[in-house]
């Protein structure tokens, strides 16, 4: 049985790995990878150190479009293990270890693990054929016929791994809808791709702010819709609000301004304090030290550059003693320090996103990740219609698809 993967990343290679392991023969796969190397994504994950996965496994962890993407990730769940994900590793020759629930390699080195999964491949005989382009994937009478670069190939599985394109790692082809869309019955099943878990660029001038690393509360709206919320450190840059809690966020961002939605971020610099027990300590402090400046007042609270930032905003100078500023401008102040507004613009493009949403919608592949109308052909990892929060979720998915479809084939 021929069986050609496509993507030469973290559920393609776990494929073929799961595929030999099922029963096939090496010499009948083959992984067409479009760079020249493979796995370069997995190298960046988790600032170079890979976070794998998550002990913490639930459907609210994921983001999907359909109702039957829920009931997908509840049956993968279930069938795929945070234990399951640690033996797949232990049985590569990684040890696992958790930080917080986020489980990592031992050596907290993403290396370690792109070279177990070559390792695994290489001693089986499967080598990646690198360089290699899939433009078109069409069924034929005895089963698939690619285009990969200038040459026609035939197999009789073909797993669709290739990715969407997220962290800069282009998949080179064209369109992904383009290469395998003769294969879906229902092309309005796959949905635009955006970029999710990114930075998000706001119309405001916010270049004196670059730089700055706060602690805050980020609520994203739709008029008075409330999209998400997330709570950590927020990093600024000229022009992008990004960290954790953002990219937590990013996702409903992208979706919502893709529809042509009026979105704005709404950002509380001091979550651990009410507004009024904010008040109460703003007041307390201009009445025991009325001589004192703005800048001074907040010294204790706010990074120096956003709380310049601010009290600029409330229309407050930094010469004025705090005990002749208007009453109606310290509210405001108060007010910014608790909901400091943004208008988003967009997100960060897909190369900076660490993720893509959007792909072919779960309601179109059966739980061995088969697309149902078409018998032979698999799909994984970030080309699905699922996207993962922060936390490993995302490199879950691509190992726990790539698995699944790898031992299907041979079913």
């Amino acid at each position: 049985m021929r069986i050609s993967i496509i993507g030469c990343g973290a559920s393609g290679m776990t494929a073929a790995i799961s595929a030999i392991r099922s029963g096939a023969d090496p010499a009948q796969i083959t992984i067409y990878e479009a760079s020249d190397r493979p796995g370069r994504k997995i190298l960046a994950t988790g600032n170079g150190r890979c976070n794998l996965g998550n002990e913490y496994l639930d459907a609210s962890c994921f983001y999907t479009s359909d109702r039957e993407g829920d009931e997908f990730l509840d049956e993968l769940i279930s069938s795929f293990t945070a234990y399951d994900l640690k033996s797949f590793f232990d049985s590569l020759g990684i040890i696992t270890v958790s930080k917080n629930g986020y489980l990592y390699p031992r050596s907290m080195q993403a290396s370690s693990v792109l070279n177990a999964l070559m390792t695994e491949l290489n001693s089986a005989g499967v080598q990646p054929v690198y360089s290699s382009v899939v433009t078109c994937i069409e069924r034929s009478d005895d089963g698939f016929l690619l285009k990969v670069n200038d040459s026609q190939v035939k197999c009789d599985r073909v797993i669709l791994a290739s990715g969407l394109g997220s962290g800069g790692f282009e998949i080179k082809n064209s369109d992904p809808a383009v290469m395998f869309g003769s294969l879906l019955k229902d092309k309005n099943r796959f949905r635009n791709n955006l970029p999710a878990l990114c930075g998000l660029t706001v119309s405001e001038d916010i270049t004196s702010c670059a730089g700055v690393r706060a602690k805050g509360r980020v609520s994203l709206y739709s008029g008075d819709e409330l999209l998400g919320s997330d709570e950590g450190e927020l990093q600024f840059t000229k022009e992008c609000i990004s960290g954790i809690p953002v990219f937590q966020i990013s996702r409903q961002a992208s979706v919502y301004l893709d529809m042509e939605r009026y979105v704005t971020v709404c950002i509380d610099l001091m979550p651990e304090m009410t507004s009024d027990e904010l008040s109460s300590y703003i007041m307390n402090y201009i009445n025991t030290h009325p001589d004192r400046k703005i800048y001074e007042l907040l010294n204790g609270m706010l990074n120096d550059k956003l709380a310049k930032y601010i009290y600029l905003k409330a229309g407050i100078s930094g010469r004025d003693e705090v005990s002749k500023i208007p009453s109606d401008n310290i509210d405001r102040l108060i007010t910014l320090c608790k909901e400091l507004t943004f208008t988003v613009t967009g997100t960060e493009s897909k190369e900076k996103a660490q993720t893509m949403c959007g792909g072919i919608s779960p309601c179109l592949i059966d739980k061995n990740c088969m697309l149902k109308d078409v018998n032979g052909a698999y799909v994984t990892g970030e080309l699905l219609d699922i996207d993962g929060k922060c936390g490993g979720y995302n490199l879950y998915l691509a190992w726990a698809t790539g698995l699944i479809a790898g031992r299907s084939v041979m079913k």
